[in-house]
């Protein structure tokens, strides 16, 4: 008996010091990182959950070291009682703009009884821009610089409104490369031009979730405020060299220019026919955006969008596109199509994808910050088969002398729709699934529906005919008959889709859906007069199958007919125009408008004002990025 109390104290002694429990014998360490790959907003979130084994009694100190060389200052401690596992764990918060990727480990640290390591428990880590964030930058100082400013803010760059529809107040947004000179480094990656710095903390586009460039362009490069930049050094959205961009979109001439080099669709630009795309090499002739844009689209960007013809880049071009965004409830790639595709410009996106273009972001409903998941072997395309201007031939001797100032109110709500609340379903038959959301603009009556269901799935195209039909259905259920409906214009949205790699036999085309839109004429005199601008339009948008998935009136009422008031002729409004050109004798005008002028359905307007638009473009085609086209304005009323 007292022998075996004797070896039990014995034990005792060797296993307990004065400081408790002796150490342990550690056999193994093991970490994982969770998740092992980390996409998503940031900072980030890595969690690390792993174990400790011993094979005896005992105490064991370890800590935590990572990749980046920080170490636990506080070190850890288990008791063992037995021999066996013990879990431990741990969190790693990085990432953000500074930081957007990172490929990284963390391991554990045993400390005592002996020095052990575990494996690295490794991870990579992606981060997403940050949400509704906004990048702009302009390529020469004329008017481009107040273009850039315009299409986020809304302001020219002396502070003047100029365009009420701009990028929404809540995003984050920045004007760049002010004030600076040749910023092509700007624009490329590091891994394909030494000079790269396309993630620039200040002036890098490929960090924010949307980049817009206005500028001068041609299809192989574009101005760069001294130098010029090419697709040739661009990676957008390489995420490896910290690239987060999503949207990349550009208003300078011919720089998505596709298809043989003519004018076609009541354009007189070249370049206007991508519909007519032949395949084979990119050349002067036959431009082929497949080959000159595909290499620049990591498969995490969601779209590019250009032109591939001319551009005007005018502050109406970015009022439109924010006004079909933000009121109309356009898709993306829509809005931007739609907005500066007038006057014969032909605006093309394309982006990288799988097999199935409907689910690529070519048919993104709003903007987002999540990469693009949809695939990486096809190059897919949508572009407007019919953006010609569709105002009717105009002569000078058309214009009276004198038009009456006409008052206006908000619209009168039809009773089809009288009733039902802001944001609420409306049953509506044409409409894709039978029901829309219904919202009207206080500030003019406007309103705008949208499908509760979008069918997304290909489906027979149908003649124009039917369209039209449906169109016009659409009108008579909602009371929006009017005789002052002036003839529809119907615009489809053509895609082609082409294997990474392949050859043009291998291209797919295809439709997304139709437009028709009925632009407003008021009759004054016993003459019909013209309505123009982003208002006086009932705009219904179709899928292939001729369901409705969105429908906007913007129509104001007229409440008061006033007195007449003296007209500029032709002649003065165009002298005046050239006036504003800076240098009159390098240009001819290509096309004009005139009528009273409705604005956007969010804009406050108690007056219809006679207006002349002017599309100026240079004499000479191989002037083009000397003297880009121009929309110059002029206020019909003598003063």
């Amino acid at each position: 008996m007292l022998k075996r109390i004797f070896f039990k104290l014995l034990i005792a002694f060797f296993c307990y010091g004065m400081g408790g429990l002796s150490e342990a014998a550690v056999t193994k360490a093991v970490l994982a990182a969770n998740p092992a790959k980390f996409q998503g907003d940031c900072p980030g979130l890595i969690r690390f959950k792993g174990s400790i084994t011993s094979n005896t009694p005992g105490v064991v100190t370890y800590i935590f070291t990572r990749s980046d060389g920080a170490t636990d200052t506080n070190i850890k401690k288990i008791v063992f009682k037995r021999r066996g596992t013990k879990k431990v764990e741990d969190t790693w918060t990085l990432g953000g703009s500074a930081l957007p990727y990172y490929t990284g480990w963390e391991k554990i640290k045993i400390l005592t009884p002996r020095i052990k390591l575990s494996n690295e428990a490794s991870f990579e880590l992606r981060c997403n821009p940050p949400l509704n964030s906004a990048l702009a930058a302009h390529g020469n100082t004329d008017w481009h610089i107040d273009t850039a400013n315009e299409f986020l803010f809304g302001k020219d760059m002396a502070g003047n409104t100029t365009a009420p529809n701009h990028a929404p107040n809540s995003w984050t947004k920045t004007h760049i490369h002010q004030g600076l000179t040749n910023t092509s480094k700007y624009y490329y990656d590091k891994t394909l031009n030494a000079a790269g710095d396309d993630t620039n903390a200040s002036s890098g586009i490929d960090r924010a979730m949307l980049f817009f460039y206005a500028g001068h362009g041609w299809p192989l490069s574009w101005d760069t405020l001294g130098d010029s930049a090419s697709q040739n050094f661009m990676n957008l959205g390489n995420i490896t060299q910290g690239g987060t961009l999503r949207y990349y979109w550009q208003c300078s001439c011919e720089v998505f220019a596709h298809g043989p080099k003519k004018t076609c669709g009541g354009s007189s630009f070249e370049y206007s026919c991508p519909q007519d795309f032949t395949g084979g090499p990119d050349t002067e002739d036959m431009r082929n955006v497949f080959l000159r844009w595909g290499p620049a689209l990591n498969r995490d960007l969601r779209m590019a969008c250009g032109m591939t013809t001319s551009a005007y880049c005018h502050e109406g071009n970015v009022n439109k596109v924010w006004d079909n965004y933000n009121n109309k409830g356009m898709s993306v790639a829509d809005s931007f199509i739609d907005g500066f595709g007038d006057w014969g410009v032909v605006p093309l996106c394309i982006t990288l994808g799988g097999t199935n273009i409907t689910t690529t972001p070519l048919y993104d409903t709003v903007f987002t910050n999540q990469p693009n998941t949809s695939g990486n072997t096809a190059y897919h395309i949508m572009y407007a088969s019919q953006t010609g201007s569709a105002t009717k031939p105009l002569s000078a001797a058309m214009i009276p002398k004198k038009l009456p100032k006409i008052k206006l109110a908000p619209a009168e709500i039809t009773s089809r729709l009288r009733g039902i609340s802001d944001l609420k379903s409306v049953s509506v038959a044409p409409f894709a699934g039978g029901k829309a959301k219904l919202h009207i603009e206080p500030a003019s009556g406007a309103v705008y529906l949208s499908a509760e269901k979008h069918i997304l799935a290909d489906k027979p195209v149908k003649a124009e005919s039917e369209y039209l039909a449906n169109a016009k259905n659409l009108i008579r259920e909602l009371d929006w008959d009017d005789r002052q409906l002036g003839q529809p214009i119907i615009t489809r949205l053509m895609t082609a889709s082409m294997p990474v790699g392949g050859k043009v036999e291998d291209i797919k085309e295809g439709q997304k859906g139709v437009v028709v839109k009925y632009k407003r004429q008021i009759e004054v005199n016993g003459k019909w007069i013209d309505v123009i601008g982003n208002g006086g339009l009932i705009e219904i948008t179709m899928s292939n199958d001729g369901s409705v998935t969105r429908a906007s009136r913007v129509w104001r009422k007229i409440a008061n007919i006033g007195q007449e008031v003296d007209i500029k002729n032709f002649d003065e409004a165009l002298k005046e125009a050239n006036g504003r050109l800076g240098k009159p004798d390098n240009y001819r005008l290509d096309q004009w408008r005139w009528g009273y002028k409705e604005p956007a359905g969010n804009e406050q307007a108690e007056e219809l004002k006679i207006t002349y638009q002017f599309a100026f473009v240079p004499k000479n085609s191989k002037d083009l990025r000397q003297f880009p086209p121009r929309i110059v304005e002029i206020e019909g009323e003598k003063k």
